[in-house]
């Protein structure tokens, strides 16, 4: 299982395979995308969860100077106990976020889901005008992105959409509480496993 594992996660990122385990552990990754939430939602997360003790990983303020970006990633998504999803009007149009959503979803390891201007149905596209569907048709178009791996990320979507998550409608301080105690629940269950 473990090797399975291995090989989607550097398959994904076409990482070399040479000590892919990082130093450092984080106990949450917070996947979300840069225009939409970095300054605001996904570093009010972050900030708010590391001010409670734990080793959060968002991209901008734990990748160390001189490491390679796909490497750091991709070791804070294997180590992490729980994943947070930040989606948003543009997550779709990253293929980071959805290599980095597929990966998780692979890792087996609890995610929860924040839906920041966008509904958990819409993830799933069925409305072929929403902002998902569109960013698919415009990697498919211009991005050449193989069938295949569209194929997994939409069902990576779709499978998140189904996770009970939070809707972000601008009670911050409220939904940072819950988020922790989400995450709190995530990594003492992971605690009581390894135990």
């Amino acid at each position: 299982m473990e090797n399975t594992r291995t090989n989607a996660f550097q398959n994904a990122f076409n990482v070399i395979p040479q000590s892919v385990t990082p130093r450092i552990t984080y106990d949450v990754f917070i996947n979300h995308r840069g225009i939409d939430s970095k300054e605001t939602l996904a570093s009010l997360i972050y900030h708010n969860l590391q001010n409670k003790g734990y080793n959060a990983f968002l991209d901008k303020k734990s990748i160390q100077v001189g490491k390679r970006i796909p490497k750091s990633i991709l070791g804070a998504i294997r180590t992490a106990s729980v994943h947070v999803a930040i989606f948003s009007a543009n997550y779709a149009n990253s293929t980071w976020c959805l290599k980095e959503l597929y990966l998780m979803l692979k890792s087996g390891v609890p995610i929860v889901p924040v839906f920041c201007g966008v509904q958990p149905s819409e993830l799933r596209m069925k409305d072929e005008d929403g902002e998902y569907a569109r960013a698919f048709q415009i990697h498919k178009r211009t991005r050449k992105i193989r069938v295949q791996k569209l194929k997994k990320w939409k069902k990576a979507l779709s499978k998140v959409s189904r996770i009970h998550g939070y809707i972000f409608k601008g009670d911050q301080g409220e939904m940072l509480e819950q988020i922790a105690t989400s995450v709190l629940q995530h990594i003492n269950a992971a605690k009581h496993l390894r135990q």
